[in-house]
């Protein structure tokens, strides 16, 4: 049996994850294991369509392809983003399809699901049977459960491919864009004034072109704030993230000055009040070039860069039927401390109805901004800086030296259950006075009650009747 492996590190065979493949070609002889490196090799691939095409040889003439990857920012790297582009760019979607996929990852399960989701979703369009997903811990290696579970996996992934795998779809196909016009800015009702904040808006976009370009367009006519545009495609990017984990001390990228991706973080994105992402769809996420200054925000580590402010996000291409892209972009925005007022794109609707969506959103916005307003997070963003939380106070620290600094100057650190010993106190205290059986069967009669008791003080002390100056002033943010 023949397997290929696309490796999706930066890092190529010096990369966590090549540990796993290589654990797997020790216990399994009897297949042949032939292993590229795209996403290490992505310069070469773009400049070489000779070398791409070695790659796509082998994915012909492979029995089965496991996708085999680490994560980064909620997804796959951006080099492995481009090679997946490419894919489409030369056509060369056909040595795909019918051949049984499967994935494999290693992280800390921050996000893990979505970067499965995308890969899934891209191996369904090109007409795959994709079997299954294994996440691993960066440790689950060095388990005995682990290498059992890992070994399972791949076991049902040859059984798969022996007994042929079917091509079932669980997300819906891509969306197309219309052959509508773009929208046009005035082509429907514009705001009676200009929205005026006095704070700093900031939009990074990849591409300042069609249709992306007339939805920037109309977001930012909205404002008599000047807005800052940052085109991607005119700054000096030297590459994407290389995992090599030299910010971990001190936060200081290896690419140092050599480009202007670190300076137009802390000169563009740390300033501003309004943060705007505007990207094209590609292949299920935001192009490989927004993908690339995105993981290169990791020189921030797991310290969140965007406290306080209040994302946006425009979108070219079709949102309803990216799901994953939905969840990787809202669990960015809210681990990173923003407020997200909403995702607006170039097919949520008739031009009319994008410039409608595209003007709520701004006076969202500037509501906000005037009123202080911050969206709690939900799960998303709860979840994943609790994870970082955990392995940053243990195993982590030893490498992100400057997010241990920062989560215990943060207080971030406090919400751990034994940070708070006197807390901890009482609710056991509580837990045993309650425990005792007359008491418990009367809570739990009345266990309605008693779960409100909390707030009657809160309901008590506020406000009754409204203040009519702050209803109309809730009536206008301009």
């Amino acid at each position: 049996m023949k397997m290929i492996v696309l490796g999706g590190s930066p890092k190529g065979e010096k990369s966590v994850t090549m540990q796993y493949v290589e654990y797997l070609k020790l216990k399994f002889p009897e297949v042949s294991f032939d292993v590229k490196q795209p996403a290490f090799r992505i310069r070469r691939l773009e400049q070489s369509p000779e070398v791409f095409d070695d790659i796509i040889k082998a994915v012909s003439q492979a029995d089965g392809v496991l996708w085999a990857f680490p994560l980064y920012v909620h997804s796959v790297c951006s080099q492995y983003h481009r090679f997946i582009e490419l894919i489409d760019e030369r056509e060369a979607g056909g040595a795909f399809a019918g051949k049984p996929a499967a994935a494999l990852s290693t992280s800390i399960h921050f996000f893990d699901n979505t970067a499965h989701d995308f890969i899934r979703a891209v191996s369904e369009d090109l007409g795959m049977a994709f079997v299954d997903s294994h996440s691993a811990n960066m440790n689950d290696l060095m388990k005995p459960a682990g290498r059992r579970a890992l070994e399972g996996f791949f076991d049902t992934f040859m059984d798969a491919i022996g007994n042929g795998a079917p091509v079932v779809r669980i997300f819906p196909p891509r969306g197309t864009a219309t052959d509508e016009p773009a929208p046009n800015p005035g082509s429907a009702t514009m705001n009676p004034e200009p929205l005026r904040t006095g704070k700093r808006i900031t939009i990074v976009t990849d591409s300042t072109d069609g249709r992306l370009a007339t939805l920037i367009n109309r977001f930012s006519s909205t404002f008599e704030d000047d807005v800052e545009i940052v085109d991607l495609r005119k700054l000096r990017i030297a590459g994407g993230c290389m995992g090599c984990l030299h910010c971990g001390p001190k936060n200081v990228c290896r690419y140092g000055n050599t480009d202007d991706v670190i300076n137009t973080y802390i000169e563009k994105i740390h300033p501003a009040d309004v943060f705007v992402i505007a990207a094209t769809i590609k292949r299920r996420w935001y192009s490989s070039l927004m993908k690339s200054f995105i993981d290169r925000g990791f020189f921030h580590t797991h310290q969140p860069f965007l406290n306080g402010k209040q994302v946006a996000v425009l979108l070219d291409g079709d949102i309803t039927s990216n799901p994953a892209l939905r969840d990787g972009l809202t669990g960015f925005v809210e681990w990173q401390g923003g407020s997200l007022n909403g995702i607006v794109t170039t097919m949520s609707g008739n031009a009319s109805e994008v410039d409608a969506a595209t003007d709520s959103l701004t006076r969202r916005i500037a509501l906000a901004l005037k009123k202080d307003y911050l969206r709690p997070a939900t799960f998303l963003g709860v979840g994943g800086i609790k994870i970082f939380r955990d392995d940053i106070y243990t195993r982590l620290s030893i490498v992100f030296r400057g997010d241990h600094k920062y989560y215990r100057k943060n207080g971030i650190y406090k919400t751990l259950p034994h940070k708070k010993p006197l807390r901890l106190m009482m609710f056991r205290l509580i837990g045993l006075i309650t425990s005792f059986p007359p008491i418990n069967r009367k809570m739990v009669v009345n266990m309605k009650d008693f779960m409100l008791m909390p707030y009657r003080g809160v309901l008590k002390k506020a406000t009754t009747t409204a203040d009519t100056s702050e209803v109309k002033d809730r009536s206008s943010v301009a």
